[in-house]
């Protein structure tokens, strides 16, 4: 009887553990400010949320234990729409944005002073062709309204990743690129090997990062708890010291 007794116990604590845990999937760009607001919202509910974060091929086969996904752009949420079944489309928001910049080395050797410099002098250059990223560089120049421009930009290219995870270590490893166009938030984080240029005003653009629930999610309400939660005044600063705004 007591071992049975041991046995039950066992299965309802095990289920009230799986009642409070949130599993949260989607890429590197908005993850620390996502993981330090899933920290913060599971402290206050007493609930564990869990944040993977990485490109859609490293958890692919996990889809069926979310609960919620998050996206780096709308291209990048309109792809999860169409890659996962399990994705309600009905439930996507919106919730941040950051801007376009240039990273540079440390003390800006080059003395780069916004992308008009990546198209006129001869730089070396690396962009993302990928992710939240698909056409951003092209949307930058583009701007300028010029075919040469876009043209002497892509002359300067050396390295198009695939990710902005695989940029960040191609960056580190290669010490010739001078130059890194992508989001500041992947600057504010690696203040010690890269400094923020701006890019200018008029050429500047901006993605998102937005959520959308699973179906298959057996936690909505709290699910849609948490989704608030991400603008809640905390969430709010978390995401600002990353360099994200509304």
């Amino acid at each position: 009887m007591r071992a049975l007794i041991l046995f039950a116990s066992i299965l309802l604590t095990l289920s009230a553990n799986a009642e409070t845990t949130l599993n949260v999937f989607g890429p590197g760009g908005p993850a620390p400010a996502m993981k330090n607001c899933a920290e913060a919202f599971g402290k206050e509910k007493k609930v564990k949320v869990n944040v993977t974060a990485g490109p859609l091929e490293k958890w692919e086969s996990q889809v069926g234990t979310a609960d919620l996904f998050y996206s780096g752009s709308e291209n990048m949420m309109d792809s999860f729409q169409e890659k996962i079944s399990s994705l309600d489309g009905a439930t996507i928001q919106t919730h941040y944005i950051r801007p376009s910049a240039i990273l540079v080395r440390p003390k800006n050797p080059e003395k780069i002073k916004g992308v008009k410099d990546l198209v006129d002098r001869k730089l070396k250059v690396m962009v993302v062709n990928g992710a939240g990223q698909v056409g951003m560089w092209e949307d930058i120049v583009g701007r300028m309204q010029s075919a040469k421009a876009l043209s002497k930009f892509r002359a300067n290219i050396v390295y198009a990743a695939k990710n902005t995870g695989e940029a960040e270590k191609k960056w580190n490893e290669d010490k010739s690129i001078d130059a890194w166009l992508v989001f500041n938030i992947w600057g504010t984080r690696n203040p010690e090997t890269a400094e923020i240029v701006k890019t200018e005003p008029e050429l500047t653009i901006y993605r998102s990062m937005g959520t959308a629930l699973a179906k298959s999610t057996k936690q909505k309400s709290l699910v849609e708890e948490f989704v608030k939660f991400i603008e809640a005044d905390s969430c709010k600063k978390m995401f600002a010291r990353e360099g994200w705004s509304q």
